[in-house]
Formats: C-alpha cells, structure tokens, sequence
C-alpha cells in the first residue's frame, strides 16, 4: 500500500510552494509567517513544515529568528548562479540521453513527441502555457539519464529557477525559440551526436539566460 501520509503531503507542497513564490507579486520578495502559509494552502502545519523544512535547505526560502519566512527578492546575481549551474547539469544530462538512444536503452520517440506538442503549442503564442510543456521535455531527459544524482540536483534547482523562468511569460516571441532549440537538440541525438546534443542544451539555457536579464533589467534587479 502506498503511504499518503504527511511527507507525501509535503513533495506535493513544495511544488505549490515554488509556484507560489514564482508569481509576479512575490518578485521584490515577501516576509509571511507559518499560520499565513497554511492558510494559504489549506493545510496543517506539521506538512507545511516538512515543505518549508526543504525549501529552507535549497535556498527557495529563508527562516527568521523572528519565525517569520522570508521570501527573498529575485536578484541578477541568483539568477545567473542558478542557471550556469543548470547549463552545465543539462549538457552532461543530454550527453548520456543522447548515449544510451545511441545505444538502444532509450527511445528518442518521446522527445520527438514532447516537441512536436511544443510545436502546436507555440503557434498559440503564448509562452506561459509552453513553459509548462518545457518543463515536460526536460523531465522526460532527466528520467531518462541514467544519471540520478544530476537529475535529483537539477530537480532542485529548477524548483529556485521556476521563478525566473515565469519572468518570461509575457515575451511571446520565444515561444519559437524555445521549439526551435529544442528540436537543435533532437537532432544532434538522432545525428548521433551527444558533444553536438549537449552543446545544443548548454546554449539553449544560455539563451533562457538572456531573457531573464532582460526582463530582471526592467524591474531594476540586474
């Protein structure tokens, strides 16, 4: 029998946790208390401090003596961190994605498709909603890397990334970027090309990079 007991209760909370903070009111952070978390998600303190507990360790969140949260501010310095971290976590991931298609371990069929649905997503022109299916591409390479450690540290990066990533939502123009990026990548796997593959995903963030300076430089925050 699967336990659905509160550590379960916790993951799920600290997913609604990093999205929360990623809304645009959170952008100059926020200090909040434990009572008004749980009000806000509707749960007990005992989940809600596993969460927090987690969120504290990775950096999403920091404790004050005064019991408070704080939720701190986006910031130019942060942000880049966090995504040359990722930039480099993602070109060792893709490399041995693309290995083991070349090796027959894993099929290249479920990119192709998360992209082709990318595809179609993008000629709606809206970038939030194909966010949500990059993120579907990007955790089918981490499933499928052989790689657990990078995984689970890229995993918990992206929960502190999530927020920038939402500064981007209003620029519709790289919602054909981020398919045309993608499918550089697909590419360079069915090429047979991991260096190529990895390269690819390495600029690929680089340039998600870019867009989030430039939309941190119009809050004053880069």
């Amino acid at each position: 029998m699967i336990d659905k007991g509160p550590k379960d209760q916790s993951v799920s909370l600290i997913s609604r946790l990093s999205s929360w903070i990623a809304q645009p009111e959170q952008v100059h952070g926020v200090s909040i208390t434990e009572n008004e978390l749980a009000a806000i998600f509707g749960v007990s303190r005992t989940p809600l401090r596993e969460a927090l507990n987690f969120a504290s360790a990775i950096g999403l969140i920091r404790r004050q003596r005064s019991r408070s949260i704080e939720i701190p501010p986006l910031s130019g310095a942060d942000m880049f961190q966090l995504s040359r971290t990722r930039e480099e976590l993602e070109g060792l991931i893709t490399f041995q994605v693309s290995e083991r298609i070349a090796a027959g371990e894993v099929s290249i069929d479920g990119l192709e498709k998360l992209n082709q649905r990318m595809s179609a997503l993008a000629t709606i022109g809206d970038t939030g909603v194909l966010l949500g299916a990059g993120l579907d591409f990007h955790e089918y390479m981490r499933a499928n890397s052989g790689n657990d450690v990078a995984a689970g540290l890229l995993q918990q990066l992206m929960l502190r990334l999530e927020r920038y990533r939402q500064c981007i939502r209003a620029l519709d123009d790289r919602s054909g970027h981020i398919v045309h990026e993608h499918g550089r990548i697909i590419d360079a796997i069915r090429a047979g090309d991991s260096a190529g593959a990895a390269r690819a995903a390495r600029e690929h963030v680089a340039n998600a990079r870019e867009s989030y300076r430039a939309q941190l430089a119009k809050h004053g925050l880069f």
